[in-house]
């Protein structure tokens, strides 16, 4: 008896199996990455940054450019 519950139950997580495997292969995903594909998209060269100034929260203007080959972020908060 215990043989045949091993038997159903490795029967059943094999099912399980196929059935997260199936669709995802029929719906298109193919684990490209697995296969050596290049998956990674090119982009368009970026734009430069615009001329962009701001007063911060103690009155005085802050230029865009004073941050230039820095990452920054711009945090824009509305309350409507």
């Amino acid at each position: 008896m215990e043989k045949m519950e091993k038997t159903w139950r490795w029967a059943i997580i094999g099912l399980v199996g196929l059935a997260l495997i199936i669709p995802l292969r029929v719906g298109g995903f193919d684990l490209a990455w697995a296969q050596g594909a290049n998956i990674f998209q090119s982009y368009a060269k970026p734009l430069p940054l615009p001329e962009f100034s701001l007063e911060d929260l103690s009155g005085k203007m802050v230029n865009i450019k004073d941050n230039s080959g820095k990452v920054t972020l711009l945090y824009f908060w509305a309350t409507w």
